[in-house]
C-alpha cells in the first residue's frame, strides 16, 4: 500500500500496452489493488469495509488531482494529509472511516515491513498514522500531552511531520530527549547521561530538528553559536552567558531552567587549535569550562548584580557542526589501527565535501579526539549522528510535504491578502530545488529563493482586482519571467497572454 501510486501507475502501463490504445479505467483499478491489499490483513470484507475503503480510494484521487504535488513523489503520506484535512474538518463526520483507513494501512505497512528491513517511508507512514490517532482519537490531545506521556516512537513521528529523512539524527534526539525526561522526573535516581553529538552539513536540518523538538516538548530551550566563546570572563562571551540565557528563556524561573535544553551549534569550531597572544590553545581552555558544564555542576552566575546559582546537573545538551574534514582523521585512525602503510594520510588535502556515509560507518570517540576533543568531553558524547547531505528529492519534498512548508505558508499569505490561489508547478518546483542545491547552505536557501520570487507578487497582488490565481512557471524561478495571473472576468486571455510570454503553453497546468 505504501506504493500504491507505483503500482496503479504499473498496471495502467501493462494494459495500454496489452490494449494498444489509451484507455484505462483507473478507479477499477484502484479498487482492486486496496481490495487486493485489504485481504492480506483481514479475513473478510463486510459492508462497513467497503465504505471505508470508498474513502481511501476517494483520498487516492483527491492527492492525483492535487497538481501542487509532483507525480513521482506522490505518496501515502499524501493521502494521510488528505485524511487529515477532513479530520481538522470535523472528526465527527470522517472519523469513523478514517480510523478504520488507518488500522488498515497500519496492518498493511507492518506486513510489508515484516517481508523486509522497514525503510524510511515505512518508517514514516507508521509514526504518522500514530500521531494521527493521538491527534483526533486519543481520549487526551496530543497537544495537551507533557513531553512525559510521549514515548520515543511518538516524538520522532512528531519530527518526521516537520523533518525530511535524516531518521539516524531524529532517533537519536527522540531517544535522548525522553531520557532527558526521566532525569528531570526522578531526580534522585542515577541515569547514564545524554548529550548528543550532531554531525552533518550547513542547511541539513541539525536546527530544523532541535526546533521541533522545542514545539513538542515543554522544556525552555536556546539555540546558541559557540564558536566565539571565550575561556576569558573579561573578553568575549563565556559558558556562563549560555546559562544566563537559559534563565531568561525559562521567565527567570529557576526550577524550570535547570531542566532546559541548550543546542550548541558549530561546536567543531572550538575544536580547532585558536592560539592567544601568550601561546595558549584558548579553544582547550574553553572546552574545559563547558565539559564541567555538561558534567554537571553548580555554576554561579550575575543576574542583575544578584548571586544566582544554576545546577546544570539535570540539563540536556546537544553539540552541532559540520566536522568538515572528519573523514581524513578516520583514515588516519583506520590505518593506524591496522598499521597499514598505504592509504590516504592524515595531512592530505581535506576534500571538499565530506564523505558523510564513510563517516557514519567509521565514527568513533577516538576520530573525535584526533579531531582536537578532549578526552574527558568525548567520554561525556552518548550519542553520535551523521545527517545526510540533502539530495534533490529531499529538497522536493522539503518545498511540499512537511507540516506548514514553505510554500503552504506562501499559499496562505497569497489567500488572505487577496483571496487568489498560488500554484508552482512542477518545473517550478524542481527549478527552486535545483537552485538551492547550487548553495552551499542547504535547505536554509530555499527560503531566499522562494522570496525573491513571491516577493514582487505579494505587493501587486492586492491591486489586482478579481484575481483568481497566481501560477509560477519554471521561467519565472530562473529567469524573473512574469507569472502568470488569472483574472475572473477575463481569464482566459490573462492566461494565453502570460503563458505567450512565458513561453509555455495551457499543457503544462
Amino acid at each position: 500500500m505504501v506504493n500504491i501510486f507505483r503500482e496503479i501507475e504499473k498496471k495502467r502501463n501493462q494494459l495500454i500496452h496489452l490494449a494498444g490504445k489509451k484507455s484505462f479505467e483507473e478507479t477499477t483499478a484502484v479498487s482492486e489493488y486496496i481490495l487486493a491489499r485489504f485481504a492480506l490483513v483481514s479475513d473478510g470484507v463486510e459492508a462497513a469495509d467497503v465504505d471505508a475503503l470508498g474513502y481511501l480510494e476517494m483520498l487516492y484521487f483527491r492527492v492525483v488531482e492535487d497538481r501542487k504535488i509532483i507525480p513521482e513523489l506522490r505518496s501515502l503520506m499524501h493521502i494521510l494529509r488528505k485524511m487529515e484535512e477532513d479530520l481538522i474538518y470535523s472528526v465527527e463526520m470522517f472519523g469513523k472511516r478514517a480510523e478504520y483507513v488507518l488500522d488498515f494501512l497500519e496492518a498493511d505497512t507492518l506486513r510489508q515491513a515484516t517481508e523486509k528491513s522497514r525503510n524510511e517511508r515505512e518508517e514514516q507512514v507508521l509514526g504518522r498514522i500514530l500521531r494521527m490517532r493521538m491527534q483526533y482519537f486519543s481520549e487526551e490531545p496530543a497537544e495537551k500531552k507533557k513531553t512525559g506521556k510521549l514515548r520515543p516512537v511518538e516524538i520522532k513521528a512528531g519530527l518526521d511531520e516537520y523533518v525530511i529523512g535524516q531518521e539516524d539524527a531524529k532517533i537519536a534526539i527522540s531517544t535522548a530527549v525522553y531520557g532527558h525526561l526521566k532525569r528531570v522526573e526522578n531526580p534522585g535516581k542515577r541515569f547514564a547521561p545524554d548529550v548528543v553529538l550532531l554531525i552533518g552539513p550547513s542547511g541539513c536540518g541539525k536546527t530544523e530538528i532541535m526546533r521541533r523538538i522545542r514545539d513538542i516538548t515543554d522544556y525552555p530551550m536556546i539555540f546558541t553559536d559557540v564558536s566565539n566563546l571565550g575561556a576569558s570572563q573579561y573578553r568575549g562571551r563565556h559558558k556562563e552567558d549560555i546559562l544566563l540565557e537559559l534563565y531568561e528563556e525559562a521567565g527567570k524561573k529557576k526550577a524550570a531552567a535547570e531542566r532546559g535544553i541548550i543546542f550548541m551549534d558549530e561546536f567543531d569550531k572550538l575544536l580547532l587549535p585558536a592560539i592567544s597572544e601568550r601561546g595558549v590553545n584558548i579553544h582547550d581552555d574553553v572546552q574545559s569550562q563547558l565539559l564541567t558544564m555538561l558534567e554537571g555542576s553548580e555554576v554561579e552566575l550575575k543576574y542583575d548584580g544578584q548571586p544566582l546559582l544554576l545546577d546544570t546537573s539535570h540539563m540536556f545538551f546537544v553539540l552541532a557542526g559540520a566536522f568538515q574534514g572528519l573523514e581524513e582523521y578516520i583514515r588516519a585512525d583506520k590505518k593506524e589501527k591496522s598499521r597499514n602503510p598505504g592509504g590516504i594520510g592524515f595531512f592530505s588535502t581535506l576534500d571538499k565535501e565530506m564523505d558523510l556515509d564513510f563517516v557514519r560507518r567509521n565514527i568513533n570517540h577516538e576520530v573525535l579526539m584526533k579531531y582536537g576533543m578532549k578526552r574527558e568531553l568525548a567520554g561525556r558524547i552518548s550519542y553520535i549522528a551523521v545527517l545526510n547531505k540533502l539530495s534533490l528529492e529531499d529538497m522536493l519534498r522539503i518545498l511540499t510535504e512537511p507540516k506548514d512548508n514553505l510554500i503552504s505558508r506562501y499559499e496562505r499569505e497569497l489567500q488572505i491578502s487577496c483571496d487568489a490561489e498560488l500554484i508552482f508547478t512542477e518545473g517550478a518546483l524542481r527549478a527552486v530545488a535545483n537552485e538551492a542545491m547550487k548553495t552551499s547552505i542547504g535547505a536554509r536557501a530555499l527560503q531566499s529563493i522562494l522570496g525573491k520570487i513571491m516577493r514582487p507578487i505579494l505587493f501587486h497582488a492586492p491591486d489586482r482586482k478579481g484575481l483568481r490565481r497566481v501560477i509560477i512557471h519554471e521561467e519565472t524561478v530562473l529567469y524573473g519571467a512574469e507569472p502568470m495571473y488569472e483574472i475572473a472576468e477575463d481569464a482566459k486571455i490573462v492566461r494565453q497572454s502570460t503563458l505567450l510570454q512565458a513561453g509555455g503553453s495551457d499543457s503544462e497546468l
